[in-house]
C-alpha cells in the first residue's frame, strides 16, 4: 500500500531520467510519503483491524515503520544534494519563501516527531502535549509532502496522478480527523457517570462507570477503552485502559495504578462526574478454550475481567494464573481472585518478589523455569495470556514458544502505546 504513490508517479508519461542518485532520493522520498500515510490507517483505531494482526503487533509497526518513513523522507533532500547542490535553492527564502518556510519545517518536524516520541519519557514531555504533538505534526509532514510532490511536477505531470495523491492520502488524513473529531462528537451523546472510586492495594483505583443512557455498552472480556474524564469529549486527555469488568455486569470498571499524569488525578475524583468512552477496541479476547495467563502487577486487569465473566457465565473452563507481585500486601486483586477461584475452576500461583519470611509460594521472578513448571500436559489444547512487565512477558512467550506452543495460542498485550 505504501508503493502505491510510488507506482503512480511513475505510471505514464515518464520524464527523462537523471542521475542514481537523484532518481534513489525521489524513490525514497514517495515511498516515505506512503509510509507516513499509511501510519494513520493504524493509529485511526479501526475496530476491523486490530482482530487481523492484534493490537501489539499494530503499535510495534507504527513505531517501527515510522522510524523509517522519516528516514526515508529524510534521505530524500539528503541525496538530491549531494547529487547536485542547486536543489539548495529549495531551502532558499528568496527564491521562494512559503516554500522555504515549508521545507525547513518539515525537516526539523520530523526530527522533533522522531525524539519527541522516543524520549517522551526520559524528557518529562507531558502525555497530552505529546498526543497534540504527534497529531499536528503527522498532519502537516503529509499536507507538505503533497504540495510538494504537486508543485515539483517532475513525476506528477497528470492529471491522474495528482488527483490519485489527493485522493489517496485525503482518505487516510480523513481517518485521524475521524478519531479526533467525529468518535468525540459521538461519544458526547453517550457520556458516562462516576459512581465510585475504589482504592486497592499497591496504590491503585477502580472507577465503577454507568452509562447515563439505557443502552447497553458491550465489550468482550479482555478489551480496553479510551477515557476521558472531562465535561467535554473533545479533550487532549484521552487514555486507554483495559476493562477489570465482567462483560456482563451493566457497570463498568478499569483498574490503574498511580504511576502517571492522569491516574494521579484518580484518587481526586468524585461521584457523579462525566466521563466519555471510545470503544471498545482490542482482540486480547477470551476465546473458547481453557486458559493459561501469566500475568504481573497491574496488568493483570484484562484477566480479572476474563475470570469475572467465567463466574457470572458459570464457566468452569480450566484455568491458570500465574500472577507475580512485589509482596503479599501489594497485590491489587487479592481478595477478588481468593473469591474466584471458589467460584470457577481456578488453579492460581502467586509468585512473590520479595516475600515475607513465612511465605511458603514461589518467589522471585517469573522465568522459563516457573512457567515450564505450571504447563499443562494438553499444551495446545489452551490459549494462553500475557500482559505484565515486559522482561516477564518476553520471558513468558519464549518459554511457550520452546515447550512447543502453537503461536497462534498466544495472545500478548502490553499497552507500551508511547
Amino acid at each position: 500500500m505504501s508503493l502505491l504513490p510510488l507506482l503512480v508517479a511513475y505510471s505514464g508519461d515518464i520524464p527523462t531520467k537523471r542521475t542514481l542518485l537523484e532518481e534513489l532520493g525521489v524513490v525514497l522520498g514517495f515511498i516515505g510519503l506512503g509510509l507516513f500515510g499509511i501510519q494513520f490507517l493504524f493509529s485511526g483505531r479501526i475496530k476491523q483491524v486490530a482482530p487481523s494482526f492484534g493490537v501489539d503487533n499494530i503499535v510495534q509497526f507504527h513505531k517501527e515503520i515510522g522510524i523509517v518513513a522519516i528516514i526515508f523522507v529524510l534521505s530524500h533532500p539528503i541525496l538530491l544534494l549531494v547529487s547536485d547542490w542547486e536543489y539548495i535553492s529549495f531551502y532558499d527564502p528568496r527564491e521562494n519563501l512559503p516554500r522555504a518556510a515549508a521545507l525547513f519545517f518539515a525537516t526539523f518536524g520530523m526530527i522533533a516527531l522522531l525524539s519527541t516520541s522516543l524520549w517522551r519519557v526520559s524528557t518529562g514531555l507531558n502525555y497530552e502535549w505529546w498526543r497534540l504533538i504527534h497529531g499536528v505534526l503527522g498532519f502537516s509532514l503529509v499536507f507538505i509532502g503533497i504540495v510538494h510532490s504537486i508543485q515539483v511536477g517532475h513525476y506528477l505531470n497528470e492529471f491522474y496522478k495528482i488527483a490519485f495523491f489527493i485522493l489517496f492520502f485525503g482518505s487516510l488524513v480523513y481517518l485521524l480527523v475521524h478519531a479526533r473529531m467525529v468518535r468525540p462528537y459521538m461519544a458526547k451523546k453517550d457520556p458516562f457517570i462516576i459512581k465510585e472510586i475504589l482504592p486497592r492495594k499497591d496504590d491503585c483505583y477502580t472507577l465503577r462507570l454507568e452509562k447515563k443512557s439505557a443502552e447497553p455498552f458491550r465489550f468482550l472480556p479482555g478489551q480496553f477503552t479510551w477515557i476521558t474524564i472531562s465535561h467535554t469529549p473533545f479533550s487532549l486527555q484521552q487514555h486507554p485502559f483495559s476493562f477489570s469488568s465482567s462483560a456482563e455486569n451493566s457497570i463498568l470498571e478499569i483498574t490503574a495504578k498511580r504511576i502517571g499524569d492522569f491516574t494521579n488525578t484518580w484518587k481526586y475524583l468524585q461521584p457523579g462526574q462525566t466521563a466519555f468512552l471510545e470503544g471498545p477496541f482490542g482482540s486480547f479476547t477470551l476465546k473458547e478454550k481453557p486458559c493459561f495467563l501469566v500475568m504481573g502487577g497491574i496488568g493483570v486487569t484484562p484477566g480479572i475481567s476474563f475470570l469475572k465473566t467465567l463466574a457470572d457465565r458459570k464457566d468452569q473452563r480450566k484455568c491458570i494464573l500465574i500472577y507475580g507481585n512485589e509482596s503479599w500486601k501489594k497485590i491489587p486483586f487479592r481478595e477478588e481472585l481468593d473469591r474466584l477461584k471458589n467460584q470457577i475452576n481456578l488453579k492460581l500461583i502467586h509468585v512473590l518478589e520479595k516475600p515475607d519470611k513465612d511465605w511458603d509460594g514461589e518467589k522471585g521472578l517469573i522465568d522459563e523455569k516457573l512457567v515450564t513448571k505450571y504447563l499443562p500436559e494438553d499444551l495446545n489444547e489452551f490459549d494462553y495470556y500475557i500482559c505484565g512487565p515486559g522482561q516477564m512477558m518476553d520471558k513468558a512467550e519464549l518459554t511457550f514458544r520452546k515447550q512447543g506452543v502453537d503461536w497462534r495460542n498466544i495472545y500478548a498485550e502490553r499497552f507500551d502505546f508511547v
